[in-house]
Formats: C-alpha cells, structure tokens, sequence
C-alpha cells in the first residue's frame, strides 16, 4: 500500500480532500473554470475554482513559482480566465507566455527590468480620463493613491509631514494638469517633472513667477487650490519651501534620473476593452535583486482593481463576464496597496480572485499592520510549503489543531517540526493545504516541467527603441502666455461690441 502522509485520522483523508475539489486533466480542452492546483496525481489536478483566493507562503527555494503559480497559469490559460501577474524575475513569464499563445492569449509584459522590451502603460492616463468625464472623486482617489506610493521612496517614521506635504503639492500638480491639458499625450510625469522645475521662491518685492501666477488662475475653491494651499502659504518661506521641494524631487527621482521610465509610463498600449472581453493575460516584471521600481506594480493593481470595480458595476448581475485573477507573487515586498483589506473582501462578488504569494508571515504583517490578519482571514486557501520563521510555524500549527493521544494529552496535529520535514522533490513535493470547512492535508504537487504545456517556447519580447525621447510634456509659461492672449481677444471683441 502506497504510504499517505494524511492516515492519521486528524488530518483529511485523500478521498475527503478530493471530494471537495474540481477534478481537471493536464491536457483538458474546453475547461468552463479553474484555479490554483490543490492536488496532482499522475496527469490528474484538483483545483478549487470557485471564487475563494489563496494565500501561498514559502520560504526562498520552496518551489512557490514551479509547483503552484506557473501551473495555475497553464490551468487558467485552459478556462479562458484572464491574469494579472507580478512576476519579479520573469520566470512565470518564461515559462508559460508559450502556453498561453497556443491559447490564444494576448500577452502584455509592463518590464521594468528590461523598459526597451516593454508596453507602455501611463499611470496618469486612467485618473485623467475619469477627471475630464466628470468623476472626480474617483481620479482624485487614483492621484492621491499614487503619490502616497511615492513616498515609499522617503518614508520617515519620525516626521510624516515633509512627505505628506510633498504628496499633497504633487496630487495638486497632477490635478493642475489635468485641469489645463487637453492633449492626453502630454499629460504624464514627464509633465509634472516639468512642472515641477517652476516652483522657486516668491519674493516680496514680487516679480512675475510663471508657477505661482499659473496657481492664481486657478478658482480659490477649486481641487488644485486645495491641494497646493500649503505650499502656495509658504512660496515666500524658503527653508521651508525647498525643505518640501527637496522631499518632492527624493519622491520624484525614479522618474527623474531614468529617461527610459518616463517613455514607458507615457503612453498605456493595454487596451482597457481587452482585459474584459478577450483572453488577455498582463505581466509585471521586477528586478528582484532592487526594489526601486515595485511602487509601480502596487499602484498598477490598485488601478486596474478599480478599473474593473466599475466596469462590473455596469453588468446586469454586478460581474465580470470573464473572471480575472491577480497572481501577485512577492506581494508583502510590493508598497502597502491602500484599501487592500477593502479590494480583497469586495472581490469575489465581482467575480475577480487574488492569489498572494508571501515569503513570511513577518512581511506581511510589517506591511500591513493590523489589516494584514483581514487579507489572511479573507483567503479561504491557505498553501504551506517550508519557512523557518517560528511565528508563522506556530500559527500553521495551531490552525491544524490538537489531539488527544493514547495518554490522554493534548498534541498539535501537525507540529512546526513536522511542518519542517514536507517533501520538496525536483518532480513532486508536498504542502500543506489549509481549507475552509475542511480538515489540513498534506498534498502532493509537481513541479510546471511536468506539464505537457512546458514544451512550448517563450515567447521573445518586441524591442521598443527610442523610450524617452521626443515626448510631449505640460509647458506652464506656454499655458499662460495662452491664456493671456485668449483673455486680451476677449476683452477686444468686447470692446467692439460694446462700441458696435
């Protein structure tokens, strides 16, 4: 009899654990669902595909990208379900953007490691559209999301306010341009670097400065007055104001020192009808090595989780027509993505699944705080490969619960140095898998070579040359000069009239 690492009647037995898993084949055709594999046996894996998210949690070389994310993106590829993956050292990409072309799938690769293999996609575009359509609100909330990203590059723990008064001068800029831009084109961070370079100290014995003169056009109750009041109070305080300018451009200065970024994030190539109505999966490449560039991917998610908020708010049943999974591996060493216990609950109603992949219960909980327990308790899946963090061990151990031995004391099912010993195999491994309503079991996966879908190559990236020239940009002494000239025609034509 083969041996089972689940006959202690404390666990679940096999038939128990499979009962209550949909049951697919490698090579399955026409498959309606999917989701992360649960199970592997020979060629047949047991997923669950309802809408519950995942919660993966393993220690550098336990296998997290082999054995469960790049097999659930060939298993998805099969059900036509779309995916936006973080991907930081491009393996998922290598080994399966080949896959996903036999599915048919338009592949879309934001490559902050190599930005001349890369589409394009401007982080400014989405809120720009929705502030000249009249929501507001909403673009306010994606401006605001993106500047506090920012200031992951400065944080102080001692003195929020520099940063916090930095962000609000920057949400005010890019609200500015909002407001005086009609061109789509021009309105990217190029522009609001731009922008930037006018702010300078106002004299009392004024003379004319083009950004402050470009503040007072503006109405005295308007968003962009909000938000620049603070720094407008203090255009005639220099320590202070190029305290806050200095913290602006240590915000700023990915942008700043990198002229291919500037190309990249001045355009989006993604188009937004693609990722509801075709088969379309989005990669997010990192350099794993430097975390320079993963305040981008946190503002991306965001972006596109609301994206889709609104478009299932416009479907008769209040979903997405085609489900969409986020596959965010390294999630807890991406910058904290604001409302993220609030986007994680609202989810599964509008048809759209996380799976988060995280090294230590640690990160996430630095990150996160108290919210960290909310993202946890809201993904049904919980999959344990190896750590050696005694807290996380703990806590696993502790969820598996206690029995009561032959000598009538109490010991855990599953203790941290059991969970120490699961099998990690170069074909097969074992994990522990932790469901709602269902007894821990220790399953059996294998690595993505073992899939037939492996045989395909990786798709070679296009090479995007020339990011960062020629772009267009926000000119606030040409806006002005605009603005005078229209204001002097108007007061002409309404002299004539008045002498007609």
């Amino acid at each position: 009899m083969k041996y089972s690492p689940n006959s202690d009647r404390s666990l679940a037995k096999d038939t128990e654990f499979r009962e209550r898993l949909t049951r697919h084949t490698m090579t399955e055709e026409g498959m309606k669902s999917a989701g992360v594999p649960l199970l592997v046996d020979k060629e047949t894996v047991y997923t669950d595909d309802s809408d519950n998210h995942v919660l993966i949690f393993g220690n550098t070389g336990s296998k997290k990208s082999r054995n469960f994310i790049i097999p659930s993106v060939y298993l998805l590829a099969q059900a036509g379900e779309n995916m936006v993956i973080s991907d930081p050292k491009g393996e998922i990409y290598r080994n399966s953007s080949g896959a996903l072309l036999e599915n048919g799938y338009k592949i879309r690769i934001i490559n902050f490691r190599d930005m001349e293999k890369s589409d394009r996609w401007n982080p400014l575009l989405l809120p720009y559209t929705l502030y000249r359509s009249g929501d507001v609100d909403k673009a306010v909330e994606l401006v605001t999301d993106l500047a506090y990203q920012l200031t992951s590059k400065v944080r102080n723990r001692d003195d929020k306010f520099w940063e916090s008064q930095a962000a609000e001068a920057i949400i005010g800029l890019i609200l500015a341009l909002f407001e005086t831009e009609d061109n789509p084109n021009a309105v990217n961070m190029k522009s609001v670097l731009v922008m930037r370079g006018y702010i300078e100290l106002e004299p009392y014995e004024r003379e004319p400065k083009p950004f402050w003169d470009y503040v007072r056009s503006f109405p005295i109750d308007s968003f962009v007055r909000t938000k620049l009041s603070s720094l407008y109070a203090l255009r005639m305080t220099e320590k202070t104001l190029n305290c806050i300018l200095a913290t602006m451009d240590s915000m700023l200065s990915t942008f700043s020192v990198n002229q291919q970024l500037l190309g990249l994030t001045a355009a989006t190539d993604i188009d937004r009808e693609s990722i509801f109505c075709e088969k379309t999966a989005v990669f997010l490449i990192t350099p794993d090595e430097k975390t320079i560039f993963n305040f981008l991917v946190s503002v991306f998610v965001k972006e596109y989780y609301e994206m889709m908020i609104e478009r299932a708010q416009t479907m008769p049943n209040g979903m997405l027509s085609r489900r969409i999974n986020f596959i965010l591996d390294e999630f807890s060493n991406f910058p904290r993505i604001e409302d993220m216990p609030a986007m994680i609950s609202a989810a599964r109603s509008r048809n759209i699944r996380f799976v988060l992949v995280v090294q230590s219960k640690q990160q996430l909980t630095s990150m996160y705080k108290d919210d960290a327990e909310t993202i946890k308790s809201n993904c049904k899946n919980w999959v344990f490969l190896a750590s050696r963090e005694i807290g996380l061990l703990n806590e696993i151990s502790d969820l598996c619960g206690k029995y009561m031995n032959r000598r009538g004391i109490s010991e855990p099912i599953l203790s941290v140095m059991q969970l120490q010993q699961l099998r990690n195999g170069w074909e097969e491994s074992e994990a522990l898998i932790l469901r709602q309503n269902c007894k821990p079991f220790i399953t059996t996966v294998k690595d993505f070579s073992c899939y037939p879908q492996s045989r395909y190559n990786t798709v070679e990236i296009a090479a995007r040359k020339g990011l960062g020239s020629s772009l267009k940009f926000f000119s606030i002494e040409k806006y002005m000069s605009d603005r005078e000239k229209r204001e002097s025609e108007r007061i002409i034509k309404a002299l004539g009239e008045l002498f007609e």
